[in-house]
């Protein structure tokens, strides 16, 4: 479909990356079952709210007690832990946290392994991150590029790393020791590689599982002492069989995100809208750029301002206060309303009061978009991970690809006004969005704490 130049093809519906993941309520061929599991419909076709499955998260949590109540003895402890400064490692964790919470029988704990390592680990990784992003974005790319075709060295490397870092986590060791969790989580490619050293070398004994929090997987992910994982799709399982793990230990469940976007809001669109102080008559395009902020938002605005079509703008900037300072100076130039936030735990209302959403291509991000049915325009990754991971999210048919600022306010306009091309993008969200990964991925930890 040509926009003003723009290229934008729409894959055909039918099968695709998503085609493994079953809408039966089964598990995906090849994966493990799992009797607590059994009540989540795996990438379900029904959008969130409709009929029958609003009701799925209540379900599950009652099976999860059910299967505690078999145990009265028996306090499940868990622990998820990442090693991230950035937010969508920290997101799913906090996901998975949330349900487990509401279980009783089941301790948790969400440990960021920065916070236990040696003095100056936090410091030196975020400089570390902000120099490679900023100054040498080409070999960032380069070492992704080459653990996603599996590269030995690259891999080795890896390992090596972490292996040194190990020896400034010992707290975090420590605890794991002392405190004798069940089970443990781990959301972040690193952690998997030094929870997977310290039990090869006997340091700890209890099993690992894994959710990979992107819709691809490097080798990183991959170790040998990981026990399970939980992929967002059948591309992402493929991913990890080619890097050697058994198909078994993978199941297809979705990223986990936040309990507030699984089931209905009890609001309508326009009800959210003027609940948020936006305008229940005019179109919302809300941009997203992570909980970091990142993205061309004042460029974006002032392009969706010059498209000369009735519109609202809702721009988020997570924790990245010189943006909002710069939107703030911005928004009383533009002839279209703007409304200018930081870091919201209400994202799931802007989403559904939202029309169309432009943002990075970060994992979590995008499963919530998903989740919510909304048409993503994708802009601005980082160099590395993300850009790589593009193809694999706009094979999905639910994603578009700008290349600048102007493209994307001119995506965001076509999506707005062209009914056909919204009605694309809309039957390809019917089939994609995994709204209760938090809660299957809780089931699957809790049943495996109950085999210890």
């Amino acid at each position: 479909m040509e926009i003003q130049g723009i290229s934008s093809p729409l894959p055909p519906l039918g099968p695709g990356t998503r085609a493994e993941i079953r809408g039966d309520g089964a598990p995906a061929a090849g994966g493990p079952e799992s009797s607590l599991q059994d009540t989540v419909e795996m990438g379900s076709t029904v959008a969130p709210g409709t009929a029958g499955m609003e009701s799925l998260p209540k379900k599950l949590e009652q099976q999860i007690k059910e299967s505690l109540a078999l145990h009265p003895w028996k306090k499940v402890k868990v622990f998820l832990v990442h090693g991230s400064h950035t937010g969508g490692h920290a997101s799913a964790a906090r996901s998975v946290e949330k349900v487990l919470k509401s279980i009783p029988g089941v301790e948790v704990q969400n440990i960021n392994t920065l916070n236990l390592s040696a003095s100056g680990v936090m410091t030196g990784q975020v400089a570390a991150f902000n120099m490679i992003t900023r100054y040498m974005a080409g070999l960032r790319s380069w070492a992704f590029r080459k653990s996603f075709e599996g590269s030995g060295p690259v891999y080795a490397l890896g390992n090596l790393g972490m292996k040194m870092k190990s020896f400034l986590s010992k707290k975090f060791l420590t605890k794991i020791q002392q405190e004798k969790p069940d089970i443990i989580l781990s959301t972040h490619s690193p952690m998997n590689s030094m929870l997977s050293y310290w039990k090869e070398k006997g340091l700890i004994d209890q099993p690992v599982h894994s959710v990979v929090t992107d819709f691809g997987a490097h080798r990183m992910w991959a170790q040998k002492n990981i026990e399970r994982y939980y992929v967002a799709t059948g591309e992402v399982k493929a991913d990890l069989e080619r890097f050697g793990v058994a198909p078994e230990k993978i199941e297809i469940t979705g990223i986990p995100i936040d309990p507030s976007f699984a089931g209905p809001s009890g609001l309508s669109q326009a009800e959210l809208k003027e609940k948020l102080g936006l305008d229940p008559s005019l179109p919302v395009v809300l941009m997203a750029g992570g909980s970091l902020g990142y993205g061309n938002f004042s460029g974006i605005a002032r392009a969706l301002d010059g498209l000369g079509r009735p519109l609202q703008i809702v721009a988020i900037t997570g924790k990245n206060a010189e943006k909002k300072r710069e939107l703030e100076e911005l928004t009383p130039d533009l002839k279209s309303p703007m409304k200018v936030l930081p870091y919201v735990d209400t994202m799931s209302e802007w989403m559904k009061a939202s029309d169309v959403i432009i943002s990075k291509p970060g994992g979590l991000t995008t499963s919530e978009i998903f989740a919510m049915k909304k048409p993503m325009i994708l802009i601005t990754p980082l160099p590395g991970l993300e850009e790589l991971l593009i193809p694999k999210i706009t094979d999905t048919g639910c994603a578009v690809l700008a290349g600048d600022e102007n493209e994307a306010a001119a995506l965001a306009g076509k999506i707005i006004t062209d009914e056909k091309y919204r009605g694309d993008l809309q039957e390809h969200l019917k089939k994609v969005g995994m709204p209760y990964a938090a809660y299957t991925v809780s089931a699957g930890l809790v049943e495996r704490a109950l085999q210890q």
